[in-house]
Order: C-alpha cells, then structure tokens, then sequence
C-alpha cells in the first residue's frame, strides 16, 4: 500500500461525498418505491424503476472511480482494506476521510435495508396474483409441479390420463 497524496485524498473525500448524495437519492427513491409497491400504482412504478436505474448508472460510476483509486493506492475494497487504509493517514487527513466514509458506509447499510424490504413486497405480491391466477384457471394448489424448465407446471392432465 502506498501512501495517499493529499491530491488523492481530496479526490477520495469528494467522491465520497458524492458517494453520499446519490445514494441519498436513492434511498428517497426506495421509500418511493415503496410506497408505490403498496398501494400497487403501476405507473409511480414504472416512474421509480426508470429513475432508479439512472441514479444506479450514476452511483455505478461513482464507485468505479472510488475503487480505482483505491487500486492506485494499493487499497483492498474490504472493510479490512479500508480499515487499514485509514489508519495509515495522519490523524487530520484521517478524521477527514472518515467523517464522509463513515456516513456512506451506514447509509449504504440503509438502502440496503429498503431494498431487500421491496423486495419483499414485490415477491407477496407475485406470490397473491399468482395464487389469484391459479384461482381464476380453475387450478387447484395441489395439482402444481415443477416442470422441467424448473417452473411450475400443472400435472391434473397427466393425473386423469393416468386413470383411464
């Protein structure tokens, strides 16, 4: 590892701290989401999908540059690499690196959260409109089986041919 310059580490704190902003962003996003994913309003979420991806392209790009130059510096992308990174500095340049990576680090923690609570909104609300599908065909939960794409399929035809 080498040691940072104080060039690289204005550009570390300010990707940081955009680091901060867009994934503030899409933390907004998620609750929107949310919201939307609640009250089952297909156009807010088709609206928070299309804006999502595009703050996703956004933090993807912030992140690419973040890790190059933790790769310059020859800095692991582990929460061990940057431990270690940060207690190398001397303590001013420290306290700076850290007052916006700490912040980052727990928000990232926070979206992460929401997202996997989407997430499992949207699988209840697969798992109800399929079981109201299945109920609309006339399906009876018993009669479902895998097929061999690995979805489900119905057996009943092959029950009754069975029979006869």
């Amino acid at each position: 590892m080498q040691t940072a310059t104080p060039l690289q580490l204005s550009e570390l704190n300010t990707l940081n701290q955009q680091g901060l902003v867009t994934i503030g962003k899409l933390s907004a996003l998620l609750d929107q989401e949310y919201d939307a994913l609640s009250a089952r309003n297909v156009e807010n979420i088709q609206q928070t999908v299309q804006q999502k991806t595009d703050i996703l392209r956004e933090l993807e790009t912030n992140s690419r540059s973040r890790n190059a130059l933790f790769n310059q510096l020859g800095v692991a992308a582990s929460k061990q690499g940057l431990e270690t990174f940060s207690d190398t500095l001397p303590p001013e340049p420290r306290a700076e690196f850290l007052k916006h990576w700490k912040p980052l680090e727990a928000l990232l923690l926070e979206v992460n959260e929401k997202n996997q609570r989407n997430e499992t909104v949207v699988t209840r609300n697969s798992r109800n409109l399929e079981h109201l599908m299945s109920i609309i065909r006339g399906q009876n939960q018993k009669n479902m089986l895998y097929d061999n794409a690995g979805g489900k399929g119905n057996y009943s035809a092959q029950q009754r041919l069975g029979k006869a």
